[in-house]
């Protein structure tokens, strides 16, 4: 499953979003044109809060993001592309968030069971993909770094938070087998961004096989919030010591408060 490694360029994220994922596509063999025409006919404006239309208006059809509130095409290409789809999956998608990849999972996979500790996302965004006719998606309030044990095993598990090191081994114990992936943003935590940066680990699991590679996609450029757990004060050690606490998140002050619909 793994793909050969590309030569990195560098992305100029005002260019419209499709052409961009066009593009990026033609590196896959074969071409993933399910994928693409979900970008094509999935409308993006949609899954921005109401009261922040304005502000984002010229970002909808580019490639640009903001952290929590307009999610980044081109990412969402690669880290879904690197799943490997073919209709039939059972999906575990961690950190819903405007549920715009939680819609493209779904129209690409047979279920996506989807976990969001924040709850007024979570409701805004059942309310979007509802308002689009998908109905093979379940919703749960909760902490995503634990995953969901109960509804395991999974064909394929998707971040949307990074983690620092490798996928942890309660998460894969609910991959399935005999062939299951595992896709997340992982790098090294940077304390004064409150980010961790790095590039996407795909972790296969194959027959009882575990193996663990960075795919140096992002040439290590890769920029994602880090995997918050609602736990004591403190980095925990059961996570050994990847997953910052509520505290930590409650000093990291937001662009834009949420709720917002």
């Amino acid at each position: 499953m793994n793909q050969p490694t590309r030569t990195f360029i560098q992305i100029d994220h005002t260019r419209p979003f499709l052409d961009i994922v066009k593009e990026r596509a033609q590196r896959f063999h074969p071409y993933p044109q399910r994928l693409v025409e979900q970008f094509e006919t999935l409308p993006r404006e949609l899954f921005v809060p109401a009261a922040l239309r304005e502000i984002f208006l010229d970002r909808v059809h580019t490639d640009a993001g903001c952290a929590g509130i307009l999610s980044q095409p081109n990412v969402i290409f690669y880290m879904v592309a690197y799943l490997y789809l073919k209709g039939q999956e059972k999906v575990f998608e961690a950190g819903t968030g405007t549920g715009y990849q939680t819609a493209i999972l779904a129209r690409m996979c047979s279920h996506v069971y989807t976990v969001e500790r924040d709850r007024k996302r979570l409701e805004d965004a059942q309310e979007r993909l509802a308002r689009l006719g998908i109905t093979n998606v379940t919703f749960v309030h909760g902490d995503a770094a634990e995953g969901l044990p109960h509804h395991a095993p999974f064909d394929r598990m998707l971040f949307g938070a990074a983690i620092h090191g490798e996928a942890d081994q309660h998460l894969i114990e609910q991959m399935a087998s005999p062939r299951s992936r595992l896709v997340v943003p992982s790098g090294t935590y940077d304390q004064e961004r409150g980010m961790i940066v790095g590039d996407l680990l795909m972790c296969d699991k194959k027959d009882g096989e575990v193996t663990q590679k960075i795919n140096p996609i992002f040439n290590g450029t890769l920029s994602f919030v880090p995997l918050i757990s609602p736990r004591p004060i403190g980095w925990t050690a059961f996570k050994d010591g990847y997953v910052p606490s509520r505290q930590h998140l409650e000093r990291r002050p937001r662009m834009f408060p949420w709720p917002f619909k």
